[in-house]
């Protein structure tokens, strides 16, 4: 029987093999839909998911909010407060939903009256007004999911987002195939994320038996207590888009739009592939700390007053929950010097082959970039996802928002000093190293009660430890790699298993490498039975 471990790792799992297929996917599909649909639908597609994308902040940090309240109640077998945190949280979705249908209808129409100037295809209405009702339909399910992650079955939903992702592949390619057109996609997403809606309906009944959902478990104070604790995560999801979305409009206004091409497919696409890897194989841990946090009593409990102060009095945790933060930290500083490896190393051949030469005049953009996301990305989602399983993520938000701003204002005054696109990525990295490097792990430090010097050390180590693990397979591939997919591929594959073996030895504990052991035997292992127990 798994544990619940277990199940969260195999559920990130799951969740980065979804993003990889949803990446092999782009990449593929992108220059065949464009062939398929034309330059002119083709920009209405892409409008049309840029309206989707500004729909995903009226979440307002709900998704993560919702999981974290669930596991704290479903721990301690409070059925009363599992229903009512999910009941509340799902009508707060469904509310979000009817918001972005109701905004789906406002740009159809919009669009038909005024979007002759910028729409040849006469489809930019029904294309806006599809896409928002699946991401409507995607914020009920992102409830339900919430419900399920809270009850610390995330392997059930990972499968099922891997599972849909495939479809979505391939039902796209065979829409495309076939002669289906634009409308055609939307229509055929529409319908694969209501049945995917369906399917966390039934995984929820059957996998959470302790929550029922009920109108009748609606409680103000609920919403008071989830939306207190979703501003901060909002405010910090905020300050991540200013970080991500300004470079490309600061190149925009000051250099060239050759240079917003450049930076925007090589930088800006290769570092969010590298962001959103290192988020998936991180989503887990808020519930885990969430979990272990409420065992030990330590944190504010919804009833108010007297927990709370007693919150703040007590910041101590137990071993076992530093003994936990000390292994999760290390693991992902290795996950992330590798990915940051692998584009130091493959990325100038690789970029190459898939889009050109003309482009590498951006790679040091990306060298220095991830470079700097090597360092400190790993340990600043690790961070960041204690600091909201334990509820004191408030400086998480700070954190986000100041490096937002200092993002923009050394962007430009490096452009201005004639850096270049050089000059924009140096305004990105610098921020975030003295911010996610340097502030927020001495503040968490400060806030779960561990010694400064503790994680320091550990942090210099287990860095060490991992960049003296990238010498060899980094010798190999500079010597060998050319620009081609199938050599790349293949010491990508090398490089890997050298760098994971060297780890095995050099940087995991003998309890570490008996945990590894167990999830690769148990990994392939899917079912939704055991009703809860060993929570």
């Amino acid at each position: 029987m798994k544990t619940p471990l277990l199940r969260l790792l195999q559920g990130a799992g799951l969740s980065c093999g979804a993003l990889v297929v949803g990446v092999a996917f782009g990449l593929f599909l992108t220059p065949y839909m464009l062939s398929c649909l034309g330059d002119s639908a083709y920009g209405v597609y892409a409008l049309a998911s840029v309206f989707a994308g500004w729909c995903g902040l009226l979440d307002f940090g709900l998704t993560t909010t919702t999981s974290r309240y669930i596991t704290r109640h479903y721990v301690k077998d409070d059925r009363v407060g599992v229903n009512e945190i999910g009941s509340t949280a799902i009508v707060l979705f469904g509310g979000i939903s009817a918001l972005v249908f109701l905004l789906a209808c406002a740009a159809f129409g919009v669009a038909v009256f005024f979007g002759g100037r910028c729409d040849e295809t006469g489809l930019l209405g029904a294309a806006l007004f599809f896409s928002g009702a699946s991401f409507a339909v995607s914020k009920i399910s992102d409830g339900i999911c919430g419900v399920i992650k809270g009850a610390l079955r995330q392997e059930l939903t990972g499968g099922t987002v891997f599972v849909f992702r495939i479809l979505f592949g391939l039902v796209n390619f065979a829409i495309l195939f076939f002669g289906g057109r634009l409308i055609a996609l939307f229509v055929g997403n529409l319908i694969l994320t209501i049945l995917q809606l369906l399917v966390y309906v039934f995984i929820m009944r059957r996998a959470v038996p302790a929550f029922q959902f009920s109108f009748r478990s609606f409680r103000g104070k609920r919403v008071r207590s989830l939306l207190s604790y979703s501003f901060f995560a909002f405010l910090a999801q905020a300050g991540e888009i200013a970080v991500n979305r300004s470079d490309l409009i600061i190149i925009a206004l000051l250099l060239s739009t050759s240079d917003v091409a450049r930076y925007n497919l090589v930088v800006v696409t290769l570092i969010s592939y590298f962001n959103s890897f290192l988020c998936e194989t991180s989503s887990w841990e808020t519930n885990w700390f969430a979990r272990l946090a409420a065992l030990e009593t330590t944190e504010e409990d919804d009833g108010g007053g007297r927990t709370r102060r007693v919150a703040r009095e007590r910041s101590k945790f137990s071993d076992a929950f530093y003994s936990s933060r000390a292994s999760i930290t290390r693991a992902s500083t290795y996950v992330s010097v590798f990915m940051a490896f692998g584009l130091l190393v493959f990325g100038r051949p690789f970029i190459e082959r898939w889009i050109g030469a003309d482009y590498l005049e951006a790679f040091p953009a990306l060298a220095l970039c991830a470079i700097a996301s090597g360092l400190y990305r790993g340990s600043a989602e690790t961070n960041a996802r204690l600091l909201q399983g334990v509820a004191r993520h408030r400086v998480l938000a700070v954190g986000s928002i100041l490096h937002g701003l200092l993002n923009v204002a050394l962007s430009v005054l490096f452009v201005w000093r004639g850096l270049g696109l050089f000059g924009v990525a140096l305004g990105t990295v610098l921020p975030g190293l003295a911010i996610h490097f340097f502030w927020i792990p001495n503040a968490t430090c400060r806030l779960i009660g561990e010694r400064k010097l503790d994680y320091w050390t550990r942090q210099i180590k287990t860095t060490a430890t991992a960049v003296a693990a990238t010498v060899i397979p980094g010798w190999i591939v500079l010597r060998l790699a050319t620009p081609e997919y199938w050599r790349l591929a293949l010491l990508a594959v090398l490089s890997f298993c050298l760098y994971v073996a060297t780890i095995c030895v050099l940087g995991l504990n003998r309890d570490e490498r008996a945990l590894v052991k167990s999830f690769v035997a148990t990994r392939l292992f899917f079912y939704i039975g055991d009703n809860g127990k060993n929570r």
